[in-house]
């Protein structure tokens, strides 16, 4: 019986916790699904996945995607 109560409070708790912590209050585990799912769909949408371009290498000016230094067409570093 005590085991029962523990699950369902703990299960009302994970519950609130993900409604709380949801990032569209309109369409929460709605939008968080879609997300998710978009994601699997297509991996280079994932914020994980970002690629930087090394020294030396052609880069993008506007979005500045080197992974150490400054894009000047190519990718230069900078010394501090």
């Amino acid at each position: 019986m005590k085991l029962t109560c523990m699950m369902i409070v703990a299960v009302l708790f994970l519950t609130a916790w993900t409604f709380a912590t949801a990032d569209d209050p309109r369409n929460r585990l709605e939008n968080f699904f879609s997300k998710t799912q978009h994601e699997m769909k297509n991996p280079e949408a994932s914020k994980l996945n970002k690629r930087c371009i090394a020294e030396s290498e052609p880069c993008n000016i506007i979005t500045q995607n080197c992974c150490d230094g400054k894009c000047l067409f190519f990718c230069i570093q900078i010394p501090e």
